[in-house]
């Protein structure tokens, strides 16, 4: 599957999505399958406070007989039911992902059955497992995850940062992924990403006084995190998730654990996927106690798969100090409450604050930056 995938456009309203239409994104992969009836079990709407950035449909579906036993019955289709919520570039990043990449990888993330993006008017269509059949739950930051839950998800992206690390595909079929400075949200975030942080900081005060121990303005803070964006174009780069806080993670029984909402998907530093998943992850005081004790779990495990110049700990602690400003700025001063509702973004920002304060972050990042 492509960008472009099947060539199928999955409309805008509920009440054109046919059999027709299913049966036409399946045949990239599966010509003989043949959806006869299909029936939306539920619909979930960015906004609701569970859809952050798009729609997502849970399909019943129905094959005529000789299709394909591999098909589940069961779908989500992952989609945009009206106007767009979000860039288009995050849509078409996305279904990149699961065209492209997905099937290559030995991960834990949600398996795709079709993808397809429309570049002329950003519709994108991803018809995914439904995780509900494995019993999967999905984690917040206002509750509690074990130790062993993020050290799963940390050991999946080891898995595909040593895949990726400082690999030549960069230069050849993966030249087109994102980087910090280029790509993807690059361009919406240097021409209007202040803009869109300020608006948010007036509109919903709570934010300001999250930040106001931080003592910067959101300028100063701006500034800051575009030093940091430009240090991770350089070597060593690897793919990396882009966005892997708590809530775009999944758990299974056995404590394990998987990553969903692969919209920001890029090339740059381990540290920012690392280090935003053990801020979001844990309370503060679990993290400040197990912190260093993951980190190097994860930097054995990249040795494991065969990166021989990942840093050693303390070197990398210091990456990681300058890398929770992301996850801040951007993950958290950008993301309207409704997203996710008012108490789980409050809980990221908290967490993101405290993180940055524990790790002196500001006076890091000036500090190199001399």
């Amino acid at each position: 599957m492509t960008a472009e995938g099947s060539g199928v456009v999955f409309p805008a309203d509920l009440n054109q999505l046919s059999a027709a239409v299913l049966t036409e994104a399946l045949s990239e992969r599966w010509p003989d399958a043949v959806v006869e009836r299909l029936e939306i079990v539920e619909a979930k709407r960015c906004g609701d406070g569970v859809a952050s950035t798009a729609d997502r449909v849970v399909l019943d579906l129905t094959y005529a007989a000789g299709s394909d036993s591999e098909l589940p019955r069961r779908l989500i289709l992952k989609t945009m039911l009206a106007s767009p919520h979000a860039p288009a570039a995050m849509y078409e990043n996305e279904v990149r992902f699961y065209g492209e990449l997905r099937e290559e990888l030995n991960i834990e993330a949600p398996r795709a059955f079709a993808s397809h993006f429309d570049p002329e008017t950003g519709r994108f269509g991803l018809l995914l497992e439904d995780l509900n059949a494995r019993e999967a739950r999905f984690p917040s930051a206002i509750e509690p995850v074990s130790l062993t839950e993020v050290r799963s998800i940390l050991a999946h992206l080891a898995t595909l940062h040593a895949r990726f690390w400082n690999s030549p595909r960069f230069g050849g079929d993966l030249a087109w992924v994102p980087t910090p400075m280029s790509g993807g949200m690059f361009e919406v975030f240097d021409l209007i990403g202040l803009e869109l942080i300020e608006d948010q900081v007036a509109r919903y005060p709570f934010k300001q006084d999250l930040i106001a121990p931080l003592g910067r303005t959101l300028s100063e803070l701006w500034d800051l995190l575009w030093l940091v964006q430009r240090r991770h174009c350089d070597a060593p780069t690897t793919l990396l998730h882009g966005d892997p806080h708590l809530g775009n993670t999944y758990l299974l029984p056995g404590e394990r654990g998987g990553l969903l909402d692969w919209q920001l998907m890029m090339r740059g530093s381990w540290a920012h996927d690392v280090t935003y998943l053990i801020v979001t992850s844990l309370d503060p005081q679990v993290r400040r106690a197990h912190e260093r004790e993951l980190l190097g779990e994860y930097l054995d495990q990249l040795r494991a798969n065969g990166v021989e110049n990942a840093p050693e700990l303390a070197a990398a602690f210091e990456q990681c100090r300058t890398a929770a400003l992301w996850g801040l700025v951007i993950g958290w001063l950008i993301c309207p409450p409704e997203n996710y509702g008012q108490p789980i973004t409050e809980a990221n920002i908290t967490r993101a604050v405290t993180a940055v304060t524990d790790y002196d972050t500001i006076s890091a990042i000036e500090e190199w930056s001399k």
